[in-house]
């Protein structure tokens, strides 16, 4: 690459300025130089784009070019020890929100101390083993709190786009924990795309190529940038909605659209009652039972308010006596069931005894007269009492 040579001529001259400060010209220098810099770590990606709405905003490469100011001029700082991060010192970058600096020995004594934290709370309160606790630890990076498991914590030195283990740091014309080569790291959205510029600390600006793309809603297509070509048509949705009946009325937007509000009058599940809705509330049970006549056209649907059949009559078929011991097969649904003159021992409403009469229709007694032993509070008398008067005496 031809920029590579005077990207690196910039790298050596900021450097050796940073190391003098008082003289105003050298500032004056380095702050061109900082610019030159930029625009060499950047030429590749501006080559992928042809127009200038096409390419990046002054907002998308601005926290790149500030970690490539501070990288390039030793001025980033260890913000575990808050000491100074030499050109030298071997380092490890935060790779999820904040992608800050940190150095390798302090990084790993944060996040051991941190996943064993983790581990101990998790074994003291779910009944997992410590070995199963260790495996699911967590650390977190110290600025921006992004959780890494145990697994994740860095062994080694490696370069920002972490191709190269122990970059070269006595080499003037790579950037300072650089490999100097193509970052190459997939760019984010899972576009298929990889970074274009030199391996850099921060993050990796949006995709510069450009793909055909179709706006939210669908009706129209562009040529845009890959890392945004997601885009609004500003034109009315009108996808169906869940209704299948009404469009969308809102702007094309991301994301499923929302339910339809068209209001208009229908009925209820079983038809007896309409009233007036929204759409997406259109289907509605009323406070009135079914009573539609069954299939034996003898009984009526005591279900509430339902859609579809009503079903068989309950009372066709097999049938038993109200105690459920003996099973009666084939009996017309408008003929009483027998009882069985065995004794009904149903679970009474005490929970400790059954029902000794005799198998009876309705309900069972309420309230248990089985007389039982109980002892007085303080233990020292008995007495028989009913069941229904439980509590001790």
């Amino acid at each position: 690459m031809s920029s590579v040579p005077s990207f690196h001529h910039h790298l050596q001259q900021q450097q050796l300025s940073s190391d003098s400060d008082s003289d105003s010209e050298t500032t004056i220098g380095q702050k061109h130089h900082s610019a030159d810099l930029a625009n060499s770590i950047f030429k590749s990606y501006f080559e992928h784009t042809n127009n200038q709405s096409s390419e990046p905003t002054q907002h998308d490469l601005t926290k790149i070019k500030s970690f490539l100011n501070s990288s390039s001029s030793g001025a980033l700082s260890c913000l575990i020890c808050l000491e100074r991060i030499k050109l030298s010192d071997p380092t490890w970058s935060c790779t999820s929100l904040c992608y800050a600096v940190f150095h390798l020995i302090c990084i790993q004594s944060w996040a051991r101390q941190a996943s064993d934290l983790s581990a101990l709370r998790a074994s003291t309160r779910l009944p997992i083993s410590s070995d199963k606790a260790a495996e699911s630890s967590t650390w977190n990076c110290p600025k921006c709190r992004s959780d890494y498991s145990r697994s994740q914590i860095p062994r080694s030195y490696l370069c920002f786009c972490g191709k190269i283990e122990n970059p070269p740091n006595d080499n003037p014309w790579i950037l300072p924990h650089s490999c100097g080569e193509i970052c190459d790291r997939p760019l984010k959205n899972n576009c298929g795309h990889f970074c274009l510029l030199l391996c850099h600390p921060g993050p990796c600006p949006p995709c510069p190529k450009l793909v055909k793309a179709t706006c939210f809603c669908g009706t129209t297509t562009d040529v845009k940038r890959c890392g945004f070509k997601l885009f609004s048509c500003n034109n009315v949705c009108n996808k169906s909605l869940d209704c299948g009946i009404h469009g969308c009325k809102q702007i094309c937007h991301d994301g499923p659209c929302p339910p339809c509000n068209a209001r208009g009058v229908y009925k209820c599940l079983c038809g007896r009652k309409a009233a007036e809705r929204e759409c997406c509330e259109r289907e509605f049970r009323c406070e009135n039972p079914c009573e539609k006549l069954l299939a034996c056209g003898k009984h009526v649907c005591e279900r509430g308010c339902h859609f579809a059949k009503c079903g068989d009559c309950p009372l066709q078929g097999k049938r038993a006596c109200p105690c459920g011991k003996r099973v009666y097969e084939g009996m017309a649904c408008d003929v009483v069931v027998p009882l069985c003159g065995g004794t009904c021992d149903k679970m009474l409403s005490c929970g400790f005894h059954s029902c000794h009469e005799r198998c009876h229709r309705g309900p069972c007694i309420e309230t248990c007269r089985i007389v039982v032993t109980k002892l007085c509070r303080c233990g020292g008398m008995k007495k028989e009492v009913k069941t229904f008067f439980f509590p001790a005496f």
